[in-house]
């Protein structure tokens, strides 16, 4: 056999640590993101801030450059003034206004050199005579193009310098363009000096192109250890830096680069283009105290996250531990209530409810188990007391409280099984009330119920603590003396008829006396098992009860008219065990309206099934089901199925049969508008029919019946009309929809000439009164035709239909 894996128990989590994880998830994500928003805030900030540094730079080396250009147009101009007024020409006037004051203008304004070139585009003179650098090529060919208009140009072709081109007139002519050159260092230097920046002037070569023959291919940047910045401020702290932001500046973008150095200095460089054709600027700012405020500003953060969430958690695990501590006591004391230890529970509860603190769940869910405590405690009492009453009931009628039929054929059982095993006898008296379905008729069951209740305590009064007195159902007592002889029961049976005719019971007006009909078995002599000595009580009381009311009889073997009683009783238990075993079955006849052809409704028709299956008709068990009382059970059966039927098919009328019983039940009206109203039918869809026999018999019970049935809208059918000759007035004062005439008239119709009268004169009557006529036991065609010309209304009989199961009818 193989072994059955025992699974472990889920891991066990308690509920503060499952809070603390998800509280601490949920602040790390806060505080992290609030983190990383504050960063987000102080970079953009920064940004926006170098942002507008690099603009104002911008600006002011612009401004700068701008600003030494007007200065050299001033001294382009004061230069010929500075030359002797009687010069032969304006060259010559230069010259000795170069040789005079060229130092001057070295060491005052930083013109490093001037060139003097005439109009035909030929330089005739350069000052400082020897060592004047050339003037670069860009300027001299857009000199070519426009000789006589100003313009500045920055330059590094031949050492970086700020280039002025101005035209000079003599005698009112254009005589040449006199170009002065300046030094580009002063200008970064003082730009450094101005924003604290360092600056390097970049020529386009370094982002040549890879091949020189393609320009449209994408730019090879130089590498850094090849740099040439042909001006720039502190090129020993400057240079490092260019050198390890290369790679970034190289793509020819505008977009600044931010660096960090060995030594933990930021720096940021951008380039600013356009100064002169193929000449640009790097400028390097130091943001070291900036980058340095923004770490630590996120450093903080993080700080600050940590130390709440830490502080946070503790404090969740301090203000939650009490309440988890009262959870964990209240979860171990809640066992006691499945085990039913309700004072230990309410022990184990009681320090919860001293806590001087403001209340909260716990404490409601405590309040909610005191509440369930008490309540499942009065429960339980409620169930002990109720299991002891079951119990009790089980072996008693709750009305007499006297034991029942299953108590006492245990108890007969035991008493028999005693006298045949030490050899002495004993009898059963079996007494039924005479007539006391009129006292329940006439007064109500209350008063029936008075009566039963006196009954069994006069019966008490006589038993013996050895007899055994029980209430068989009903109006049926049984009485057992376990040692007596037949005179002992005789004896015994004449004091129980005379005390219970000593009850006089006056209610509602009316007096009530009663008397029993009393059966005698003794044992073993009549039967040694229950079953046979409780039928044998049954047939003796029946005797009794034919030879008058209040009667006893001691039953014998040699009893006439037993097979009778015997097959009547046999049949009563048979019908009991059918309604109980649900072995009745509705069949269906169609009733054809001549007139079309087609069906116009139903008859329901009741039928028995047997123990063996096989089928029962009505004329079997109605009789003795209307003896025995059983008729009304098995009224309201057909009743309650036929309903159902009308609710499961609108389309159907049903035409159901009514016993004589039903002219006389109470209850029967109530009922059938109870079901009306349940199944929510349309009440014209049923119709009842009654015998003639029945409603002449009972023709006020029956009358009134009718009427109040067809007040709720149903029909109404005379039954069986012709086969008790009623007359004419008795029709009138039945309110009946439809006649149906006795098959007897019927079935030799077409030979009979009397049956044709009689059955056209009927109909001529009953038409005459507004009402429809119904022939039974139509069996063939030759029937159908003479219906048909004497004017009946509908058929009905095998010749159309068998009676059937609804689903066999199609």
């Amino acid at each position: 056999m193989r072994d059955i894996e025992q699974t472990s128990p889920p891991l066990f989590l308690s509920l503060r640590w499952k809070a603390l994880i998800a509280l601490s998830f949920i602040l790390v994500v806060v505080n992290a993101s609030l983190a990383f928003l504050a960063n987000a805030q102080s970079i953009r900030q920064f940004e926006l801030q170098q942002t507008q540094v690099r603009a104002q730079q911008a600006r002011q080396l612009r401004a700068m450059l701008n600003e030494r250009t007007q200065e050299m147009s001033k001294l382009a101009s004061m230069v010929s003034a500075l030359g002797p007024a009687n010069a032969a020409n304006l060259t010559d006037k230069l010259a000795k206004a170069l040789d005079a004051n060229g130092a001057m203008l070295d060491l005052e304004w930083d013109i490093r050199s001037v060139h003097w070139i005439e109009a035909d585009g030929q330089t005739q003179l350069s000052w400082p005579p020897r060592g004047a650098a050339e003037l670069p090529r860009v300027l001299l060919t857009r000199l070519e193009h426009s000789p006589e208009s100003t313009f500045s140009l920055v330059s590094c072709e031949f050492g970086c310098g700020q280039y002025l081109v101005a035209p000079e007139l003599w005698e009112g002519r254009f005589a040449g363009s006199l170009v002065l050159e300046r030094s580009l260092s002063d200008a970064l230097l003082a730009f450094n000096a101005l924003t604290g920046a360092e600056i390097a002037i970049d020529l386009d070569q370094n982002d040549r192109p890879a091949d020189p023959t393609s320009p449209e291919q994408e730019a090879e940047p130089v590498p850094s250890y090849q740099l040439n910045f042909p001006v720039i401020t502190y090129p020993e702290r400057s240079l490092p830096i260019l050198r390890t932001a290369w790679p970034s500046l190289s793509k020819m973008t505008l977009t600044p680069a931010l660096i960090e150095m060995d030594d933990r200095e930021w720096f940021e460089i951008y380039r600013i283009k356009g100064l002169s054709e193929g000449v640009s600027a790097y400028v390097i700012n130091d943001v070291t105290t900036q980058q340095e405020s923004i770490q630590d500003a996120w450093h903080d953060s993080l700080l600050i996250a940590i130390f709440g969430l830490l502080l946070s958690e503790s404090l969740l695990l301090v203000i939650m531990q009490p309440p988890l501590y009262r959870l964990r006591d209240l979860a171990s004391a809640l066992p006691l209530l499945a085990e039913r230890r309700y004072a230990d529970l309410r022990a184990a509860l009681a320090p919860f409810v001293h806590l001087h603190l403001p209340r909260d769940e716990i404490d409601l869910m405590v309040e909610t188990v005191e509440h369930l405590t008490d309540r499942m405690e009065l429960l339980q009492q409620d169930r002990e007391q109720a299991e002891e009453q079951l119990i009790w009931l089980a072996d008693h009628d709750p009305l007499t409280r006297q034991m029942n039929r299953h108590r006492f054929k245990e108890d007969f059982a035991r008493v028999v099984d005693q006298a045949m095993r030490f050899g002495h006898s004993g009898a059963l008296l079996y007494l039924d009330l005479d007539e006391f379905k009129d006292v329940n008729d006439l007064s109500g069951h209350q008063v029936g119920d008075t009566l039963l209740k006196r009954v069994a305590e006069q019966l008490s009064g006589i038993a013996q603590s050895s007899d055994l007195l029980a209430r068989l159902g009903g109006d049926e007592f049984a009485l057992v003396l376990p040692e007596a002889s037949p005179d002992e029961a005789i004896a015994c049976a004449e004091t129980a008829q005379k005390v219970i005719r000593g009850i006089n019971l006056r209610e509602q007006g009316r007096q009530h006396r009663i008397s029993a009909s009393i059966g005698i078995v003794t044992f073993p002599e009549h039967g040694q098992d229950i079953p046979e000595l409780m039928a044998n009580a049954d047939l003796a009381m029946y005797q009794a009860k034919d030879r008058g009311r209040g009667r006893w009889h001691l039953f014998s073997p040699l009893d006439p008219g037993r097979k009778q009683l015997n097959d009547r009783i046999l049949w009563k238990e048979e019908i009991a065990e059918a309604l109980r075993q649900d072995r009745f079955e509705l069949h269906f006849q169609p009733i054809i309206d001549l007139a079309t052809g087609a069906p116009c409704h139903m008859e329901a028709l009741l039928r028995m099934r047997d123990r063996e299956g096989g089928m029962v008709f009505p004329d079997r068990f109605i009789p003795i089901a209307e003896k025995t009382g059983l008729i009304q059970i098995i009224d309201h059966w057909v009743l309650s199925q036929v309903i159902e039927v009308l609710a499961r098919y609108p389309s159907l009328r049903i035409a159901v049969n009514l016993s004589g019983n039903a002219m006389v039940d109470p209850t029967i009206l109530k009922e059938l508008e109870r079901l009306i109203q349940l199944h929510a039918i349309d009440p014209e869809r049923l119709s009842f029919e009654i015998t003639e026999s029945v409603a002449i018999d009972s023709l006020t019970d029956a009358t009134r019946l009718m009427k109040s049935i067809q007040e709720l809208g149903c029909r109404f059918a005379l039954d069986d009309f012709g086969s008790g000759y009623a007359s004419y007035a008795y029709l009138r004062q039945l309110p009946v929809d439809y006649i149906k005439i006795d098959g007897a008239f019927i079935r030799d119709l077409p030979n009979n000439r009397e049956d044709r009268i009689f059955v056209k004169a009927i109909t001529d009557m009953a038409h005459g009164m507004g009402k429809r006529v119904i022939a039974e036991f139509v069996e063939n065609a030759e029937i159908l035709d003479v219906l048909e010309n004497i004017g009946v209304d509908c058929a009905q009989g095998y010749f159309f239909a068998r009676p059937a199961p609804l689903q066999d009818l199609g």
